[in-house]
């Protein structure tokens, strides 16, 4: 051996390999670390726009369903017309109470007013009341109520004669959905608003946040009341909302981060520096620097003086590497260590025999990654390389399928236990079909209780492949569930000719599968293809006249809302979930409606609500979910609510009995008794006749000569007398008891008295 050249390698080597690696793993490490601070600080901003946005429109939400409920108050339901003829102050009186009782509720909002047309009048929450003198004024109050729309909002606002093109109004006609509208009600909310709600979520300093309308007009702005011109245009027309962008503007470059708010279709944009944005990455390089510069010195250091120690003792552990055998060793430490090498190689060909008896779990393993969409961004000829590793065409039309068993029956083979080997038959048996039927593919045990199958074709034709495939998909089906002894569900995604697509396909499938809870199992179920799930709009309305229906007891209405609010959730068909969380919101308005009309559920339920909300997602389908909402809890609450009305009823009608027993012999009337109660007469007589099921007049004789029969025979009183004290003059007396008893009442005396 040369023993200083050796040496000298041995520093050579021992410097470059501790120098280079500190050197790129520093620059890399700048590199990930300033790119890891950019990624965060890009989430964040998105996540504080997110946070932005949603704040805001629920706060306009907010005040748009507080004006509706006042809306459909008793006060504004009412004819108007009316009231103001009887009590013209009054009525102004009454508006503006409502109308600063609605201001002192909502403290975002900066003024409501309500305009007559009759009178052409404002009266305002904050600024009183004034006429309309001009006719501009007057003609931009009604062009207000020209809009086809009953309830909107608008760009900008007029304030106590002031216009503004910023800040955003809700226009209501008034009455709501009335065909003639009197009049209308304004809300207006300017920057103040939209100050309050936002500034919590600025961050960085010199950051700007606009909100645009969907014409590009500005309607809030916080620290910036301009806009740049062509900001709007190269979001919109170039496509760019929701995805951020960097952006030049007086001398300084800005992260533009958009969002499109879905409920009121405003355009929501966040302008922050990149200075400020990423500070922090500069410090971040500095230190970087200064560890890298530090560690190059000291590895420097290390490896000249671990190389020179390290030499001594090299020859010693060759000597007792080859067993303490010097002589037989014949070759110099490098020469030694190419024969390890060889022994090393030789261990690796046996190593490779052993992984291609793993090779077909691997594949499987390869193409639920590729169905995953992990390789989604690589290149393409790395793509094409990984396929060919794996014997599968780059060139092909593919289609996947997902096997799943839906539940276990009585008549079952296995139990829940047994998971893994159902998944075993379930895989085996649908190997052997596919092969049976010369059809190319890959099945793979997905380990979440399904089997995923990709299947593909070379052929050129391959409309007579797709033709093929659904009668053997079904055969392996029927096959699997007729060994299982259990309902099979499959769910078929659409067929591509790209590989590309394959993530796509497999969501289909899998979306087909969970839409079990709307078409039901046991059977292939084709995918329609992905479904937007963000176009999915909760149905306020229908919940709104659900609960409506509720408070009236109207048992028919409320059957037929709660079938229109499911086939409006059925839109939402391929995200069960997101039917869940609509059911979910359903029955957590349906109990607080039961709170406001003083119903115990916890008692009328016999469970906790908890205990409610387990059981209602334990249903399989939509159809179950409407019969468990009517078995469970419309027709205990409507029940609920005829008892009690019927108790109220009985405590009127107690009421005016024990003052008929007591003032029987004075001139008693039915306005009388119904002013006692609180009530109109005819809704008195109406209650009467339902409870004591005859007449209120009939009820008051009936005592009058029930006390007249019972003078007649115990006292010595004279007729006339009786009757005065029953209520009655002589003449109408003995004509009234002659027709209840049959006798006048001195012959009634002398029969019973005998």
């Amino acid at each position: 051996m040369n023993k200083p050249s050796f040496y000298r390698k041995m520093v050579w080597i021992a410097l470059l390999s501790s120098i280079v690696p500190i050197m790129i793993l520093g620059i890399s490490s700048y590199a990930m670390t300033t790119k890891m601070v950019k990624q965060d600080a890009s989430q964040d901003v998105s996540q504080i726009l997110n946070y932005a946005s949603q704040t805001i429109d629920t706060g306009m939400d907010r005040i748009q369903n507080n004006l509706i409920q006042m809306l459909m108050g008793s006060f504004f339901t009412s004819d108007f017309a009316e009231q103001k003829r009887n009590n013209y102050a009054g009525f102004y009186s009454n508006v503006y109470q409502n109308l600063a009782a609605f201001k002192n509720g909502n403290p975002q909002i900066e003024d409501i007013s309500l305009y007559t047309l009759d009178e052409n009048y404002f009266i305002s929450a904050t600024y009183g009341g004034h006429k309309a003198e001009s006719e501009d004024e007057i003609r931009a109050a009604h062009q207000l109520l020209n809009d086809k729309q009953q309830l909107y909002w608008k760009a900008g606002y007029s304030l106590n004669g002031r216009e503004d093109d910023n800040g955003i109004s809700i226009i209501s006609a008034l009455p709501l959905h009335a065909q003639d509208p009197i009049g209308f009600i304004g809300i207006t909310m300017d920057n103040r608003m939209f100050e309050s709600l936002a500034r919590p979520f600025i961050k960085y300093e010199n950051e700007r946040m606009y909100v645009l309308d969907d014409t590009g007009q500005l309607v809030f702005h916080l620290n910036g009341t301009s806009v740049p011109p062509e900001l709007y245009e190269m979001i919109t027309v170039t496509n760019k909302i929701g995805h951020e962008f960097v952006y030049h503007w007086d001398g300084k470059e800005y992260l533009v981060t958009s969002k499109l708010s879905p409920m009121y279709n405003l355009l929501y944009i966040d302008m922050i520096p990149t200075k400020e944005l990423y500070s922090s990455s500069q410090w971040i390089a500095g230190m970087t620097l200064l560890m890298v510069v530090i560690v190059l010195v000291t590895g420097f250091t290390l490896a000249w003086v671990g190389a020179k120690r390290a030499y001594r003792p090299i020859k010693k552990l060759m000597f007792q590497v080859s067993g303490s055998q010097t002589g037989d060793m014949g070759m110099d430490e490098i020469s030694y260590v190419n024969k390890r090498w060889t022994e090393m190689n030789s261990k690796a060909l046996e190593l490779e025999g052993q992984l291609n008896e793993q090779l077909p779990l691997i594949r499987e393993i390869f193409a639920l990654r590729l169905m995953e969409g992990q390789f989604t961004h690589d290149r393409q000829e790395h793509l094409a390389a990984l396929l060919g590793r794996y014997s599968i065409p780059k060139q092909q039309s593919a289609v996947v399928f997902i096997i799943a068993y839906d539940q276990f029956v009585e008549e079952a083979k296995f139990q829940e236990s047994d998971k893994d080997l159902i998944l075993f038959i379930m895989k085996n048996i649908a190997s052997e079909l596919l092969e049976q039927s010369g059809l190319q593919g890959i099945v793979i045990n997905a380990l979440n209780d399904q089997v995923i199958v990709w299947l593909w074709t070379e052929q050129e034709e391959a409309r007579a492949w797709e033709l093929t495939l659904k009668p053997v998909v079904e055969q392996v089906r029927q096959q699997i569930a007729h060994y299982l002894c259990s309902p099979v569900t499959i769910g078929l995604s659409r067929t591509t000719d790209q590989v590309e697509l394959l993530p796509d396909l497999y969501r289909e499938a899998q979306l087909a599968i969970h839409s079990r809870m709307i078409n039901g199992g046991n059977q292939i179920i084709e995918s329609k293809g992905l479904i937007n799930s963000m176009n999915y709009r909760y149905p306020t309305e229908l919940e709104t006249h659900f609960t409506a229906s509720l408070q009236v007891g109207n048992f028919a209405e409320a059957e037929r809302m709660l079938h229109a609010f499911s086939d409006k959730v059925q839109t939402a068909v391929h995200n069960p979930e997101l039917i869940l969380m609509s059911y979910d919101q359903l029955l957590s308005t349906t109990l607080r409606t039961a709170y406001l009309m003083d119903i115990d559920y916890d008692h009328l339920f016999g469970r906790s609500t908890f205990e409610l909300y387990t059981e209602m997602r334990e249903c399989a389908t939509i159809q179950d979910l409407n019969e468990w909402f009517k078995r469970e809890l419309l027709e205990p609450i409507l029940l609920s609510l005829s008892n009690k009305k019927n108790q109220e009823y009985e405590h009127l009608i107690h009421k005016v009995t024990l003052y008929i027993a007591e003032h029987y012999h004075l001139d008693i009337s039915l306005d009388q008794c119904a002013q006692i109660c609180g009530i109109s007469p005819p809704y008195l007589s109406k209650l009467f006749k339902k409870v004591k099921d005859i007449s209120f007049i009939e009820y008051l004789t009936q005592v009058r000569v029930t006390r007249a029969i019972d003078l007649l025979v115990t006292t010595d009183l004279l007729v006339n007398e009786i009757a005065e004290q029953v209520g009655y003059n002589p003449k109408n007396f003995i004509r009234v008891f002659k027709k209840q008893t049959g006798l006048p009442p001195g012959q009634y005396r002398e029969t019973h008295r005998t």
